[in-house]
């Protein structure tokens, strides 16, 4: 009987020790949470870029100098962080590039999700626009 019971504590054990193992690994639902936060700050900004486009295509092939709502280009974005709520930041840098900025959580995952280079001091994506 006591090996039995030895046996069930060995076992106890075993499974807690995975468990811990798994969160330390995969980062627990709080890494998740985070992920899916970034996730829809990295969207907003994706959408944000396709409206900097919309509105230089239609404006003389010239970047615009913010985010102002533009006729020629009507669409619903979110100029701030849902979860924050701090704006999104637009940077003209040149005539054919920009830069869109948000308060990313992590941002060595928004770096491995997205090709584009991010600047993990200032939550930055460089944009380049072709007219």
């Amino acid at each position: 009987m006591r090996t039995d019971r030895l046996a069930q504590i060995a076992l106890a054990a075993l499974v807690a020790a995975l468990v811990v193992f798994g969160l330390l690994t995969v980062g627990g639902p709080g890494k998740g949470r985070m992920e899916r936060r970034d996730a829809t700050r990295l969207s907003d900004l994706q959408d944000l870029g396709q409206y900097v486009r919309c509105v230089a295509n239609t404006q003389d092939k010239t970047l615009p100098a913010g985010l102002a709502p533009v006729e020629t280009c009507q669409r619903e974005l979110r100029l701030a962080d849902p979860f924050t709520g701090a704006p999104y930041l637009y940077q003209r840098v040149s005539d054919t590039a920009y830069r869109l900025c948000a308060g990313f959580e992590d941002t060595g995952w928004v770096a491995e999700a997205r090709e584009r280079d991010l600047d993990p001091a200032t939550g930055c994506l460089q944009f380049t626009y072709t007219p």
